[in-house]
C-alpha cells in the first residue's frame, strides 16, 4: 500500500478540492463572508479523508499533513483567479485570504492528524497484547 501511497494522497487531495471547491466557487464573492454552510461538507470530508489516510498508513504522516493542508489554499487560489478574471479589483487583499485559508485548513487537518496518530498508537498497543 505504501508504494501507491502518494497516489492515494493526491487522489484524496483532488476529491477534497473538488468536493469543497465546487460549492465555494459557485458563491458570488460578495456573499462568501456571510457564513454559508455549503462548504461544511467539504470541511468534514477534508477531516475524514485525512483521518483515513493517517490511520491506514498509506504514506508518511508529514506527506499526508502537508498535502491536505494545501487543499484549502488551493481552493482559494482557484477562487481568486476566477474572480479576478471578472473583476481585477475583487481580491485586493489576496495574500491575507491565503493566510486565512491556510489557517482554516490547519484548524481541520492538524487536530485530525493528531487523532489519527493517537488511534494508530492505540491500535498498535492493543495488537501488541
Amino acid at each position: 500500500m505504501k508504494g501507491l501511497g502518494f497516489l492515494w494522497v493526491l487522489l484524496a487531495f483532488a476529491v477534497v478540492v473538488l468536493a469543497a471547491g465546487i460549492p465555494y466557487w459557485r458563491l458570488p464573492y460578495a456573499e462568501i463572508n456571510r457564513g454559508h454552510f455549503a462548504v461544511l461538507p467539504g470541511a468534514l470530508l477534508l477531516g475524514f479523508l485525512t483521518l483515513v489516510l493517517v490511520i491506514a498508513e498509506v504514506a508518511r504522516v508529514k506527506l499526508i499533513a502537508v498535502t491536505m493542508l494545501l487543499a484549502v489554499p488551493a481552493i482559494d487560489i482557484v477562487s481568486i483567479v476566477k474572480d479576478t478574471a471578472a473583476d481585477p479589483t475583487s481580491h485586493n487583499l489576496w495574500p491575507f485570504e491565503l493566510v486565512i485559508a491556510a489557517l482554516s485548513g490547519g484548524a481541520v487537518v492538524l487536530p485530525v492528524v493528531g487523532i489519527g496518530l493517537a488511534v494508530r498508537w492505540a491500535m498498535a498497543r492493543m495488537e501488541a497484547r
